[in-house]
């Protein structure tokens, strides 16, 4: 079997990681581990000159643009040329791309078409339908700043798909989707598209010590991403537990940045903001259980393999989601520890979630039951082991 080497580009990092680096981290250690010997280039203004961010990546300044208007547009434009030129000049000749998907546009096209064959690009939605589902915080309006808004989030990103998707797809060497779901909708311009769930590098979470089930209940929901989300459905979860008649036995836990207006007040919420590992660590041991998302159809999907499902079983916290998930779905002893809703925007029935959890901590050991569904079935070396086969058998076969 040949030696597989990777370059692995991420556009958007900086020197401090949110949820998405931190993930593309731990890909490409569990690509290393697995035996690829792949090397990351991390695209950043956090930085002046290249950079050393850990044993296997380098920071990589790129320059900006000032533009008064549209300057988003010229920075992308600029930082995908840039990409262009840097790796003529520092890919090897025996190595391949892995691209996290940036949003299509003719820039990208052009990188692919340099680089014929030699791109895997990892998509995490249907795109068109996940801009459409942001519609509501861009609106069409007569309002100067609005009409920029919608044309640079909506009506751009959304032409760049219809025009360029197509191109920029054949000239890659494969796609890598996260579901089943998501990978039927880019086998229509591509044709070797892999499924590869999202994953977890367990020893990056903390095994809890659960606490006891007492009849005040703490629920924790872990928000991610900072900007607005609406398909983490923290709406539904709020009219669920006001319309709950014990809702007073209930403490609602949102951990991560929260926007304005984003969660209404209720005696029963606490946000905590950002916190670091060992106050995450120490929250996540007084908590009972979690939610992961739900309301997925408001980005026009039904199956999601979501990050903070997989941490819940990493760190040994029983949960509820409103998706179907792809690894879960036919892993029967995950069910046990994971109660599943609809994907809907309909009231949940707060007394099956109940019990639900009172029937998990009937087993003194189920969080270390848990961690160990998450380390053979979850963990980013067992994902990223796939990835390799999958990738030198497409270049055997080619």
């Amino acid at each position: 079997m040949i030696k597989l080497k990777l370059c692995y580009i991420f556009l958007s990092a900086g020197l401090k990681s949110d949820s998405v680096q931190k993930k593309v981290i731990s890909q490409i250690k569990g690509l290393n581990d697995s035996g690829v010997e792949c090397r990351g280039f991390f695209l950043t203004n956090d930085v002046k000159e290249e950079t050393v961010f850990d044993k296997n990546i380098i920071l990589i300044p790129y320059p900006t643009t000032q533009k008064r208007f549209l300057n988003i547009i010229f920075q992308k434009k600029m930082l995908l040329n840039f990409v262009k030129n840097y790796l003529t000049q520092n890919l090897k000749t025996d190595e391949y791309i892995y691209l996290r998907y940036p949003g299509v546009s003719y820039e990208l096209y052009k990188l692919a078409k340099k680089f014929k064959n030699k791109i895997i690009s990892e998509h995490q939605s249907k795109e068109i339908d996940e801009i459409k589902s942001l519609r509501n915080e861009h609106p069409i309006s007569i309002n100067i700043s609005k009409l920029i808004s919608y044309f640079l989030y909506q009506l751009w990103p959304i032409y760049n798909e219809i025009i360029w998707s197509k191109p920029y797809s054949k000239r890659l060497l494969a796609k890598v989707a996260v579901t089943s779901e998501i990978a039927i909708y880019h086998k229509r311009f591509c044709k070797n598209v892999w499924v590869v769930p999202n994953g977890i590098e367990t020893d990056n979470y903390k095994l809890r010590i659960p606490p006891k089930l007492e009849k005040k209940i703490k629920i924790i929901f872990l928000k991610g991403t900072s900007g607005h989300a609406p398909w983490n459905g923290l709406d539904r979860l709020i009219n669920s537990i006001d319309n709950y008649f014990h809702r007073d036995n209930l403490d609602l836990i949102i951990c991560g940045s929260i926007i304005e207006g984003e969660i209404p007040f209720r005696d029963y919420i606490a946000l905590t903001g950002y916190l670091n590992s060992e106050e995450l660590d120490r929250l996540i041991s007084s908590v009972h259980f979690g939610f992961s998302t739900l309301c997925l159809f408001r980005k026009h999907l039904n199956e999601a393999a979501v990050l903070k499902a997989r941490e819940y079983f990493a760190r040994g916290i029983p949960f509820v989601y409103g998706y179907t998930d792809p690894d879960l779905e036919n892993l029967k002893s995950a069910k046990k520890y994971s109660f599943k809703v609809s994907n809907d925007d309909t009231l949940i029935n707060f007394d099956e979630v109940i019990n639900f959890v009172k029937n998990v901590y009937t087993d003194p050991l189920y969080a270390t039951k848990m961690r160990t569904i998450a380390i053979e079935n979850l963990d980013w070396k067992a994902k990223m082991n796939q990835l390799k086969i999958n990738i030198i058998q497409q270049i055997n076969n080619a």
